[in-house]
C-alpha cells in the first residue's frame, strides 16, 4: 500500500478515546513492572501481600476496562510485537488473547499490506502533543483471522512519546461503512418527511441561530422562498413582542436544561401581516453540530376563532355590550382585596320599556335597546365597565382604583344621556331611566351583595316616580321592594310554568362519552330575561316556594327523559341528576312527591340521581339521614354537590348513603394552576376512590383542567368544556345529530 494514502485525523472524540486507552495499557504495565514494598528492620511479609493484592486488583480493574471497549485495541512494542490485547481485538482476529500476545501484528496482515505501519510506527514524533497523547495515524489494510477470513480495517497507530506504549486501534471498515449507510438512510428519511411535511419545518444551526434549510410548506406559509429564508436568522422574522420569550427558551435549550419545547409566536410574511404559528422546537445533532429543528403550525385562523367566541361568551348579541356573565367576573376582580368605597355599582332601568315592545313589536325594541346602549357607552369614563344586565337593564362599575368613586355624579350624567329623543322607523320616542346606585360599604362584599344593593336603590327609584337617581341606604335591605316583587313574580312564575329544566352534560372523562345530564332551573322571567338559579333560588327558598318550585322542575325533568327515551335518543340511556334543597328533605310531602313522579313518568329510579350540598345535609342531620335512606331505598342514588368550600366533614361520608361526590368549581378552576387548588382536588379524587365513591368535576372549562383531571383519575365532570345548561329542545337537537 501506498504511504501517501494515508491521512491524518485528530477529532477531540479520537484523541480523547486514545487517552484513556493509553492510561490504562500503563496502568497494566506499572503494576505488572512493580515489586513487592518492604520496610527495613522489621516485618515485610504482610505489607507486601497486601501490597501485592492491592496491585493485582488495579491490574484487573484495568484489564476489566479495556475489554469494556467496543473498539479492538492492541499495545504493541517498538518492533510490532503484540504485548496486551482486549476481547474486541480478538474477536476481531478470531484469536484467542493469550495466543495474540507475542506475536507480530505484521503476521497478521494481509500479504499485500504487511510491512505498511513500520514506517508510521518509526516516524511519528516523538514529543506530546499538548498532553492529548500525541498525534495518531490511520490507515486501511485487511486482516487475515485465524479462521482464514480476510478483513478489511481501518488501523490507527497512537503514542504520546518514544518510550511509552504504542497504541493501535482496528475498526471493521465494512462495519463502519454499514454505518454510514444507515446514517446515510437515516438522513434520506429525514429529508423527505423533511420537505413532505404539511406543516412548516424549519432547521436552524444552534450556535449562531442561522436557518441551514426551511421546507415549502414554511415558505409557502410566510410567502416567500426556501432559499430566501436560508442564512436568515428567526428572530428577523419573528415579532417584536415575541422575541425575548423565544430567547428565553432558546437559551435553556442550548444550556442543556430542556430537549425541546413549545411556545406561540408570530412570524412576519412577505406582506407585512403577522402569522400566529404553535411552534415546537428539539434538538437534533448531525456531525457534531447541534440543530434546533422547528416544527410551525399556522394557527392564525385558530386563534381568531378563539378570539371571536371569547368576544361572544362576553358580549351582549344585540347591543354589543359586555354581558352579564363577563360583568359578573370583572365586578368579582375589581372588589376582590378592594377597601370600602372604592367599587360603584349602578343599576339601570328603563323606564315603560315593557309598553313598546308590547305596543311596536320586538323588533323596535330592540332597535330602541342599540341606541340607548350607544349613548350609555358614549357617557361612561374610560375604566368603567357598562354591561347589558338583560332585557331592558343595564349596570355599570365604576373604576375607583384612583380613589373613592362617585357614584351620584355618573348617575345623573347617564340619566341624562339618554333623554334626548330616539327615533325609531320615524317613531319618537323620549326614553327614561331609573338609577339606583350602591358602593362597597362592607369590607368583603360579593358581587351579589353589590347588584341587590344597586337593584334595591333602583325600584326605590321606581317607586319615586321614575327618571330619578336613588342611592342604596343600608338597612333598607331586608324589606327591600325588589325581595317583594321577586317573591311574588317567582310564585305566579311556579304557576304558570316559567321555571323550566335546562339540561347540562355529565361526561366520563376517559371516554369522552356523555352518561347523563345535571338539571339546572333556570326562569324565563317574562321581563327580565332567563335569570339563573342564584337570582330567585334564595328567595324561593325564603319564601317557602322551594318545595313547589323542586317538585315542578323534578316532574318536568323526569317527564322530559321519559319522551327522549320513547324517542329512541341514545343519549337519554344515561342518568338524570336533581337538585334537592335542605327544605325539600324535611318536608313531609317530598317522599311521596318522588314516589308519584316516578310513577307517573316511569323512569327507572336506578337512573335517577338527587345532588345534595353539604350545607342541606347538616342542616338537620338526623331528619336528612332518614330522609336519605328512604330515597336510596326506592333505588335513587344519592351525590354530594359542591363538596369542598363549605362544611368538608368527612364524618356524613360514612353517615349518609352517598355514592358520589362533586368537587366544587371554585377549586377546578385553579386545577394545573393554583398549586393549592391541584392539591385539594387530587385530595377528594384520592378520598372518592378510597371510600369507593364516584368523583365529578364541576365547571371544567379548559383542555388543561381535563387533561390533569384524565392524570388524575377522575371519573367524570360538567362544564362549558363540555357544553352549556340548554334547554331539552337544544339538547335533542344537537345531540340526536350526532
Amino acid at each position: 500500500m501506498d504511504v501517501g494514502s494515508i491521512s491524518t485525523i485528530a477529532t477531540p472524540v479520537a484523541v480523547g478515546i486514545g487517552v484513556i486507552v493509553i492510561g490504562v495499557l500503563l496502568l497494566i504495565r506499572e503494576r505488572r513492572g512493580s515489586s513487592p514494598v518492604t520496610i527495613s528492620d522489621g516485618p515485610t511479609v504482610g505489607l507486601s501481600q497486601t501490597k501485592n493484592d492491592l496491585q493485582l486488583t488495579h491490574s484487573l480493574t484495568a484489564r476489566a476496562l479495556l475489554d469494556a471497549l467496543d473498539e479492538a485495541v492492541l499495545h504493541v512494542d517498538h518492533a510490532g510485537v503484540i504485548i496486551e490485547v482486549n476481547r474486541a481485538g480478538s474477536d476481531l482476529l478470531s484469536c484467542p488473547v493469550s495466543s495474540l500476545v507475542g506475536s507480530s501484528f505484521d503476521d497478521w496482515l494481509d500479504h499485500a499490506d504487511r510491512g505498511a505501519l513500520e514506517p508510521w510506527i518509526s516516524r511519528l514524533p516523538q514529543d506530546v502533543s499538548e498532553g492529548h497523547g500525541g498525534p495518531h495515524s490511520a490507515v486501511e489494510v485487511s486482516v487475515t483471522t485465524s479462521d482464514g477470513r480476510t478483513v478489511p480495517i481501518e488501523v490507527t497507530v497512537q503514542r504520546p512519546d518514544d518510550t511509552g506504549p504504542i497504541l493501535v486501534r482496528l475498526t471493521d471498515r465494512d462495519e463502519v461503512a454499514g454505518h454510514r449507510r444507515a446514517l446515510d438512510e437515516a438522513r434520506h428519511r429525514f429529508h423527505q418527511a423533511f420537505h413532505s411535511a404539511p406543516t412548516g419545518m424549519v432547521l436552524v444551526r444552534l450556535d449562531d441561530g442561522r436557518i441551514v434549510e426551511a421546507n415549502e410548506s414554511l415558505a409557502a406559509m410566510l410567502q416567500r422562498s426556501s432559499e430566501e429564508l436560508v442564512g436568515r436568522t428567526l428572530r428577523e422574522i419573528t415579532h417584536p413582542d415575541d422575541v425575548r420569550a423565544a430567547q428565553t427558551h432558546r437559551a435553556q435549550l442550548e444550556l442543556g436544561v430542556t430537549d425541546s419545547y413549545l411556545i406561540d409566536q408570530r412570524f412576519r410574511r412577505r406582506d407585512g401581516a403577522y402569522l400566529t404559528t404553535r411552534t415546537r422546537v428539539s434538538v437534533s445533532e448531525d456531525d457534531g453540530i447541534l440543530f434546533a429543528i422547528h416544527h410551525i403550525e399556522d394557527v392564525t385562523e385558530e386563534r381568531r376563532t378563539a378570539e371571536q367566541l371569547t368576544h361572544a361568551a362576553r358580549h351582549d348579541e344585540l347591543t354589543g355590550l359586555t354581558n352579564r356573565s363577563y360583568f359578573m367576573q370583572v365586578l368579582e376582580q375589581r372588589l376582590t382585596g378592594s377597601r370600602p368605597g372604592l367599587v360603584g355599582l349602578l343599576f339601570i332601568d328603563l323606564d315603560h320599556f315593557k309598553v313598546v315592545n308590547d305596543s311596536l313589536g320586538h323588533a323596535r325594541g330592540d332597535e330602541l335597546l342599540r341606541q340607548v346602549a350607544q349613548r350609555l357607552e358614549g357617557a361612561v369614563r374610560e375604566g368603567d365597565l357598562l354591561a347589558r344586565f338583560g332585557g331592558d337593564e343595564f349596570v355599570v362599575v365604576l373604576d375607583g382604583r384612583g380613589g373613592p368613586v362617585d357614584a351620584a355624579t355618573a348617575a345623573e350624567r347617564l340619566r341624562a344621556a339618554v333623554h334626548p329623543v330616539v327615533t325609531v322607523d320615524d317613531h319618537e320616542f323620549f326614553v327614561t331611566v331609573s338609577i339606583g346606585w350602591s358602593t362597597n360599604h362592607d369590607a368583603g362584599m360579593s358581587p351579589d351583595e353589590m347588584l341587590r344593593d344597586a337593584d334595591a336603590a333602583m325600584y326605590r327609584a321606581k317607586s319615586r316616580g321614575r327618571d330619578c337617581v336613588e342611592a342604596f341606604q343600608v338597612g333598607s335591605r331586608e324589606s327591600g321592594m325588589q325581595a317583594l316583587r321577586t317573591v311574588g313574580e317567582l310564585r305566579r312564575g311556579v304557576e304558570r310554568d316559567e321555571i323550566v329544566p335546562y339540561f347540562q352534560p355529565i361526561v366520563e372523562l376517559q371516554s369522552g362519552r356523555i352518561v347523563g345530564f345535571e338539571v339546572v332551573a333556570r326562569w324565563l322571567h317574562p321581563d327580565r330575561g332567563l335569570l339563573s338559579p342564584a337570582e330567585f333560588l334564595p328567595f324561593a327558598e325564603e319564601s317557602g316556594l322551594l318545595v313547589s318550585l323542586g317538585a315542578s322542575m323534578m316532574r318536568n325533568s323526569l317527564s322530559q327523559m321519559a319522551r327522549w327515551r320513547a324517542a329512541g335518543h341514545s343519549f337519554a340511556k344515561g342518568s338524570v341528576a336533581v337538585n334537592v334543597g335542605s327544605r325539600q328533605l324535611v318536608d313531609s310531602s317530598f317522599l311521596p312527591t318522588v314516589v308519584e313522579i316516578l310513577d307517573e313518568t316511569g323512569v327507572d329510579p336506578d337512573s335517577v340521581w338527587f345532588e345534595i350540598t353539604e350545607s342541606a345535609l347538616l342542616a338537620d342531620a338526623r331528619a336528612a339521614t332518614s330522609t336519605l335512606r328512604e330515597i336510596r331505598g326506592l333505588g335513587i342514588h344519592l351525590s354530594v354537590d359542591e363538596f369542598g368550600p363549605g362544611y368538608s366533614s368527612l364524618t356524613y361520608l360514612k353517615r349518609f348513603p352517598v355514592e358520589a361526590i362533586k368537587i366544587d368549581r371554585s377549586f377546578v378552576s385553579g386545577l394545573g394552576i393554583e398549586d393549592e387548588d391541584s392539591t385539594i382536588v387530587e385530595a377528594v379524587i384520592q378520598l372518592g376512590k378510597a371510600l369507593n365513591l364516584t368523583v365529578v368535576a364541576e365547571g371544567v372549562e379548559s383542555p388543561l383542567q381535563l387533561q390533569r383531571l384524565r392524570d388524575l383519575n377522575c371519573d367524570r365532570g360538567q362544564g362549558y368544556l363540555f357544553g352549556r345548561p340548554r334547554p331539552a329542545n337544544l339538547i335533542e337537537t344537537e345531540l340526536a345529530s350526532n
